[in-house]
């Protein structure tokens, strides 16, 4: 499980998302057969995956720890006491916990691989591609039905159309449960059998997020260090954002064909820009732990002779050492 802000490529510039209003808006589910679905969890996440299954017409059941947070998810949800009842001849169980690790006590109590023979675990809990293949395995050992799952959205927006939820694994099995998931994320999106897929490509769009990020606060305090108002930096979004949608898109076909060149700016010329920024965090008396790595990075590509090369062969250098 992952999280991002509720910003989507979907939404209208200006408008402002409404969780509440998306989900009243959401198009019935005539027709469908509904899943007899537990949710096992009952944190903030948790609890809106088990609210939109209710919402969208599926039997839920919620199990947590402490039985008081399952019973307060309420909103048509039955909170069960007894885990192994709780998961006990039902379609899907959803697991949405701290950890791969907190699952695996979870599932590892007595009785509880017994109960779950029949049913398809679908883990959303946040983890690294090894978690997932080894909740695969354990699955496997156990004859339970496995998908990994990775979800993009704050709890708010949830079953709305600013939610994403990547699935990996079995795909006849992610087909038969697909109906149901739905509900959940109006971007429902199969990443493939490999059973990591849907926590690389989580991961790999949060690095880009929290380093983006880190480096959008990296620049206001480039300004606030400078005397200038933090406002004037925000006020050009869309110039930094840009630019990096623009490397984005060169980068692409450059990556795939392992072909840099071109004639736009070398990574030569962006060492030389990147000292400025070093030099002027130094000065500023502010960190300059972002700028160096940036240096340190763009550097090695140098010196491993794509200095004139464009900005896209540093993904070359990335490789372990």
């Amino acid at each position: 499980m992952s999280v991002l802000p509720p910003y989507s490529t979907k939404r209208r510039k200006g408008a402002r998302a409404d969780p509440a209003r998306a989900r009243r808006e959401r198009p019935e589910q005539g027709g469908m057969t509904m899943s007899s679905i537990t949710i096992i969890g009952a944190g903030l996440m948790g609890s809106a995956l088990a609210r939109a299954f209710s919402a969208a017409g599926h039997d839920v059941n919620v199990w947590n720890r402490t039985f008081e947070h399952a019973r307060a998810v309420g909103e048509g949800t039955v909170a069960v006491e007894s885990l192994t009842e709780a998961v006990r001849d039902r379609e899907i169980v959803m697991i949405s916990v701290s950890t791969y690790d907190a699952a695996s006590e979870i599932l590892s109590q007595e009785g509880v691989a017994e109960a779950l023979r029949g049913s398809t675990i679908v883990q959303i809990t946040s983890g690294a591609p090894s978690d997932a293949r080894r909740g695969l395995t354990w699955a496997q050992e156990h004859g339970i039905g496995y998908l990994d799952a990775a979800i993009l959205a704050y709890p708010a927006f949830v079953a709305t159309e600013y939610a994403t939820v990547f699935y990996s694994g079995d795909s006849a099995l992610f087909d038969r449960l697909r109906p149901a998931l739905v509900a959940i994320a109006e971007n429902t999106v199969y990443m493939g059998e490999a059973i990591g897929a849907a926590n690389t490509i989580d991961c790999a769009i949060l690095t880009a997020y929290y380093g983006g990020s880190l480096a959008v606060l990296q620049g206001a305090q480039m300004c606030a260090a400078e005397g200038m108002g933090t406002d004037q930096f925000f006020a050009y979004k869309d110039a930094y954002v840009g630019l990096v949608a623009i490397t984005s898109d060169a980068a692409a076909p450059m990556v795939a064909q392992g072909d840099y060149s071109g004639n736009q700016c070398s990574i030569d010329t962006h060492v030389g820009a990147i000292r400025h920024l070093l030099a002027l965090s130094k000065d500023a008396g502010i960190s300059s732990q972002l700028p160096q790595h940036l240096f340190d990075a763009y550097s090695k590509a140098q010196r491993a002779g794509y200095g004139k090369k464009e900005l896209p062969a540093v993904f070359e250098t990335l490789r372990a050492d």
